[in-house]
């Protein structure tokens, strides 16, 4: 038996050392004590206030040890359940687990069947959840846009309802205030069987999102205070744009956005302490000539790995972003800026990586780019998986029995372990020249469409309770009458 012996499992990628992580987590705590942030919510700035913030109208500034005892009650790991109890869907939130899933939010969507760029459509829904819930390395599901042909305030609610039906992977749900965020938990629970049964084995996770610089906003703390009380899972994520609302440098960006996070998670500790909380933050630039979120920058995995490294620094998880691209099409800067940022996440253990097949700079969402995305990330994780060493993978008695002008292929220790070893494609091909011709020389593009149109032919729904059905349609009916109240 070996003592003191290290064993490094997977690729290893810092990008700071300890001490520019203390200088980062020191600059954070100095903004947030002697800058402080706007906070538009009434009752967190008395939470806040009451537990020693100061304040100064909007204006609360917090001490270092209210943000520290704040991160001293947050989990740093925690897990996420599928609706139907298949724990191969759970997400074990953790050190070095990385997980993969859309965005939300695109108003426009490639059509399955013309793949032209046309408006989003609440029967696009069903489309992505069928898609996340068929491929293996695609763990929670988003829409992939925002419903155009239903009651703007209701988007969010209708979205939930059709990725619960068609999904059993954990979701992350977004909302506009507090009416649809109480519609979506109802769903929720009445799926799970009670609140306590929810609370034991959560199935979805809230989003929420402060505005940069430093505001944390009306609507994005109602939702905070609604998911605290509740005891759901909670995301807070700023989305800082290097050179027009944060910083220019990616040292001074990933300070401004832990700011704007750490804000929420003191809220969110003093409401709910324990409360599993996951920092956040897309952090990219403004491209200076056309003035857009720069999705496919290399800037991008590059703040989005140091904020990583950083809130794993400070004891939380992280809501990372990849697999996006700035292209208007399917097309190699699609699969380049995608593939490359989804290594960058799987690199650094992005807890939950989310805007996977966006397109067109958030502009836009494409369950083709989802789907070679997810070839993506099954190539990157096999890589960060790393080399086991031990006796049996160290082979040493196999090169013995082989010997000399042997050959491998029939030996036991071969037929045991390639599986495991192997990672095999699903869209890359290898075949030979004179095969591909045979198969109709189809592009990686081809095979990927294929692909969609296979999954969502296969697809076998996993039906919901009928109670949750029939609440489902009840708060949608009651959602369009609550928007007609509103109109009047």
């Amino acid at each position: 038996m070996r003592t003191n012996y290290r064993a490094n499992s997977g690729v290893q990628f810092r990008m700071f050392t300890d001490d520019q992580l203390e200088e980062l987590f020191n600059g954070t705590l100095h903004v947030l004590e002697n800058v402080g942030l706007e906070v538009k919510h009434e009752e967190a700035r008395e939470i806040l206030k009451e537990n020693g913030a100061w304040v100064d109208g909007d204006l609360v500034r917090l001490p270092s040890y209210m943000v520290k005892d704040a991160l001293a009650k947050a989990p740093r790991s925690f897990t996420v359940y599928a609706r139907d109890g298949n724990p191969e869907h759970d997400i074990h939130i953790g050190p070095g687990r990385a997980h993969f899933g859309p965005g939300p939010t695109c108003v426009n969507f490639i059509d399955v069947e013309t793949m032209e760029r046309r408006p989003y459509q609440l029967s696009d829904v069903p489309y992505v959840a069928k898609v996340v819930d068929s491929l293996p390395n695609i763990d929670f599901c988003e829409s992939l846009g925002s419903v155009d042909n239903v009651p703007y305030d209701l988007s969010a609610l209708y979205e939930f309802a059709e990725m619960f039906r068609y999904t059993t992977k954990p979701i992350v749900a977004w909302s506009f205030d507090y009416y649809d965020s109480n519609a979506i938990h109802r769903i929720a629970v009445e799926e799970s069987g009670s609140q306590e049964a929810f609370e034991k084995r959560p199935t979805y996770i809230h989003y929420c999102e402060p505005l940069s610089p430093l505001i944390s906003t009306t609507d994005s703390l109602n939702k905070l205070v609604f998911a605290a009380e509740k005891r759901i899972p909670l995301i807070f994520t700023p989305c800082p744009l290097a050179g027009g609302t944060a910083p220019v440098t990616p040292a001074g960006i990933i300070i401004q956005a832990a700011a704007e996070s750490f804000m929420g998670l003191t809220i969110a500790q003093n409401i709910q302490p324990g409360l599993p909380f996951i920092m956040g933050g897309v952090l990219s630039v403004m491209d200076m000539s056309s003035m857009i979120l720069a999705y496919g920058a290399p800037e991008l995995s590059l703040m989005m790995a140091g904020h990583t490294e950083f809130a794993h620094y400070a004891g939380l998880p992280l809501w990372q972003t990849g697999g996006c691209t700035d292209s208007k099409t399917f097309d190699e800067q699609a699969i380049t800026e995608g593939s490359l940022s989804v290594f960058f996440s799987a690199l650094t253990g992005g807890d939950l990586c989310h805007d996977v097949g966006y397109t067109e700079s958030a502009m836009t969402g494409s369950v083709f780019q989802l789907t070679a995305m997810d070839e993506a990330i099954g190539y990157a994780r096999r890589i960060t998986r790393g080399i086991e060493v031990n006796e049996d993978t160290l082979a040493v008695d196999v090169i013995n029995r082989v010997g000399p002008n042997g050959h491998y292929l029939k030996d036991e220790h071969t037929r045991r372990h390639y599986k495991n070893e192997y990672w095999l494609p699903n869209l890359n091909d290898r075949s030979s020249f004179e095969d591909w011709k045979m198969m109709g020389s189809k592009s990686f593009k081809d095979r990927t469409i294929a692909r969609v149109e296979e999954i969502l032919a296969s697809y076998e729904q996993v039906p919901l309770k009928d109670s949750t059905e029939e609440l489902i349609e009840q708060v949608l009916a009651e959602g369009e009458e609550w928007v007609k109240e509103q109109e009047e």
